[in-house]
């Protein structure tokens, strides 16, 4: 393993979301604040920021789509690929596993989301 990845230390790490597929944390004193998050899917945990999450939820909406390469010939791929500027990631996929990915995005993004629903829908008493 690479020593560069082990010179941090996450202090806590608290439970966004989850599903039988997987779950989402919220990592308290990230090293990079900007990757706040961590998706465990699977046997694979990903360091993940808000806007990964939601590039994410597009591929695998997208994924339901017929794909063109030489693999698939036209029926709906069987995996799905994401990229960043650090890593590619390829994860295998089927039907029911991209509904419950799509489950485990879409619920965290919502817990993310929630304070500020809210505070958008709160009823305010009117001042005086």
């Amino acid at each position: 393993m690479c020593s560069v990845f082990l010179n941090f230390r996450i202090d806590f790490m608290e439970l966004i979301y989850k599903n039988d597929y997987g779950a989402t944390y919220r990592i308290q004193n990230s090293p990079n604040p900007e990757v706040s998050m961590q998706l465990v899917v699977d046997t694979v945990a990903l360091f993940m920021s808000e806007k990964d999450l939601e590039q994410l939820l597009v591929i695998v909406r997208g994924s339901h789509k017929p794909c063109d390469c030489e693999d698939c010939k036209g029926s709906p791929c069987n995996k799905i690929w994401c990229s960043n500027p650090l890593i590619d990631i390829c994860l295998k996929v089927n039907e029911p596993i991209l509904k419950k990915m799509e489950d485990l995005i879409e619920g965290t993004l919502f817990i993310l989301n929630l304070d500020a629903t809210l505070d958008t829908y709160r009823i305010k008493p009117k001042k005086s």
